[in-house]
């Protein structure tokens, strides 16, 4: 069965895998950060950004939740040891602001290397029609034809490790965020990624969305007070809610529609109970803007770089404020 948008539900619930929503007692925010796409050569500016992000953590009381590119991690700790150590620093440092780290997969990779496999297992013909960005389950089902909970444990095991490495405890739950938002372009596809979540000890996901990618149906996450809910296999699903560049020029166009987009969740508006999840990339702090548009180089001064963390938490804990959320991470809300 292929997916299909309807009446604003998320892939899970259109396929019949959600159990109905979660009641929530509480009026939270979940500052989630997607951490990839690093490289050796750019991280001195990265782990610099860390540390600044971690001492605005600590005088605003903020707390974020981070999901780390497991490969990215690795594929640095074999490149350049030495930056891989400054690296877990920095790790630890926003650990210690109660911010927490989980982890985060686009494709299979060498567990010693973090390089993308590049043979192919491949057997059969894969779907002709993908309702997803070709990314994780992609790579993982389809091309390589691995099974994916053995998959995910092995995920799972890189990401402890390298939260070993950093002298960081592993939280609990573990969530885990599928790369591309790619948990499967079928309902027997999003059957598997349940069931492979159980058998690698996942039972917090964050992932859910809904639409065929690159149409106009394509969305990612769910509307606050109706995001978070249980799966099979009692996989919880809390759904991000908010997308947030932290790039974006102050009084931009694009700023105001980020702002704008709070108004379609009547629940928030209303002053219900419930769980806000904000979804922000690190690496947005690094985009050039050129004319109106993202630029093809990244911004190397950390002038630059700071202005864009300051005027992040000034909209975060303005948030906090005006709409009466606690800030959390995910054992907050388990």
């Amino acid at each position: 069965m292929r997916l299909k948008a309807r009446d604003g539900r998320t892939d899970f619930e259109s396929c019949g895998l959600s159990s109905g929503c979660q009641p929530i007692h509480k009026r939270l925010i979940l500052l989630t950060v997607d951490f990839e796409a690093f490289r050796s050569e750019t991280m001195p500016i990265w782990i610099e950004a860390m540390h600044r992000w971690a001492n605005h953590a600590t005088r605003t009381g903020l707390r974020f939740s981070f999901f780390l590119s497991v490969e990215d991690a690795i594929r640095l700790r074999a490149a350049a040891p030495s930056i891989y150590e400054d690296f877990l620093s920095a790790i630890r440092d926003l650990e210690r602001t109660g911010s927490r780290f989980y982890p985060h997969n686009h494709f299979v990779y060498e567990t010693t290397t973090g390089e993308k496999t590049v043979h192919s297992r491949e057997t059969g013909r894969p779907p002709v029609h993908y309702a997803k960005r070709k990314s994780l389950f992609w790579d993982v089902v389809h091309r390589h034809r691995l099974p994916l909970g053995a998959w995910l444990t092995t995920v799972r095991t890189t990401y402890e490790t390298i939260l070993a490495d950093a002298r960081c405890a592993v939280p609990t739950p573990v969530v885990f965020r599928a790369g591309g938002w790619d948990y499967g372009g079928s309902c027997h596809d999003l059957q598997l990624y349940v069931e492979a979540l159980g058998a690698a000890r996942l039972f917090v996901d964050s992932s859910a969305c809904r639409g065929t990618f690159g149409t106009p149906t394509w969305r990612v996450g769910a509307e606050f007070g109706k995001n978070v809910f249980r799966l099979q296999d009692n996989i919880l699903e809390v759904a991000p809610t908010w997308s947030v560049d932290v790039s974006t020029p102050p009084l931009s166009l694009e700023q105001l529609r980020t702002l704008l987009s709070l108004g379609i969740h009547q629940g928030l508006l209303a002053g219900r109970s419930g769980v806000e999840v904000a979804v922000l990339h690190f690496d947005h702090l690094f985009r050039r803007w050129s004319g109106g548009a993202v630029g093809a180089s990244d911004v190397d001064d950390p002038r630059t770089v700071d202005t864009r963390i300051r005027r992040a938490f000034r909209l975060f804990t303005a948030l906090c404020s005006v709409f009466r959320y606690r800030c959390a991470t995910y054992e907050d809300v388990t």
